[in-house]
C-alpha cells in the first residue's frame, strides 16, 4: 500500500455515507469480527487470516445476517473464514472500528465492525474458506504490527484483555 493509498483510506473514514461516491444510507453498515485467542504456554496468541482481495492480515469478519446478533455472526465468521470454534469471552462488544468496504460491483460503503473476543476451543483442518485464505497464530505484539486496518490494532489489545479475564 502506497502512502497515497493510506492517506486516502484514512480520509475515507471521515467521508459521510451519503457522499458522492458512497451509499445514500444514513448509518454505516454493521459487520461483526472475531478476535480469537489461545494460550501457548505463558504466551497469548491471536489468530489472523489473510483477506481474499489483497492478502493483508485481518481478523475474521463479515456481515451480520438478519437472523443473528453480532456475537453469533462473529462465531460464524470465525468458522467460515478461519476454521476455528470457540466460546465468547463476553457477549459484549470488545471494541469497534470503521473502514470503507470497497466493492467492485456496487458503491463503496462505510462499515462499523463490532469485534467480539473469543477463546479457542477447537481448530479444524477443513473449513469453508480454507482454499481462499491463510490463517496463522501470532503473539499479540506481532499481530498488532501486522494488522493494517486503522482502529483494529487498539481493538485487538482491548479484546485480548477481555479474553484473558474470561
Amino acid at each position: 500500500m502506497t502512502a497515497f493509498d493510506r492517506l486516502r483510506q484514512l480520509l475515507d473514514l471521515f467521508r459521510t455515507p451519503d457522499g458522492s461516491r458512497g451509499s445514500r444510507r444514513a448509518k454505516p453498515f454493521r459487520q461483526a469480527a472475531a478476535a480469537v485467542f489461545r494460550d501457548v504456554g505463558e504466551e497469548r496468541e491471536v489468530l489472523l487470516i489473510t483477506s481474499r482481495d489483497t492478502g493483508r492480515w485481518i481478523v475474521p469478519k463479515g456481515w451480520i445476517e438478519n437472523d443473528e446478533n453480532g456475537a453469533e455472526a462473529a462465531l460464524r465468521e470465525a468458522w467460515e473464514e478461519a476454521g476455528v470454534r470457540g466460546r465468547l469471552a463476553s457477549t459484549e462488544v470488545a471494541g469497534e472500528y470503521r473502514y470503507i468496504k470497497q466493492r467492485s460491483r456496487k458503491d463503496d460503503v462505510l462499515c462499523t465492525v463490532e469485534v467480539y473476543s473469543i477463546n479457542l476451543t477447537n481448530e479444524e483442518d477443513r473449513w469453508p474458506e480454507k482454499d481462499e485464505r491463510t490463517r496463522k497464530w501470532f503473539r499479540i505484539p506481532e499481530a498488532i504490527e501486522l494488522v493494517d486496518e486503522p482502529g483494529l490494532r487498539e481493538v485487538i489489545r482491548d479484546a485480548m484483555q477481555l479474553s484473558a479475564a474470561a
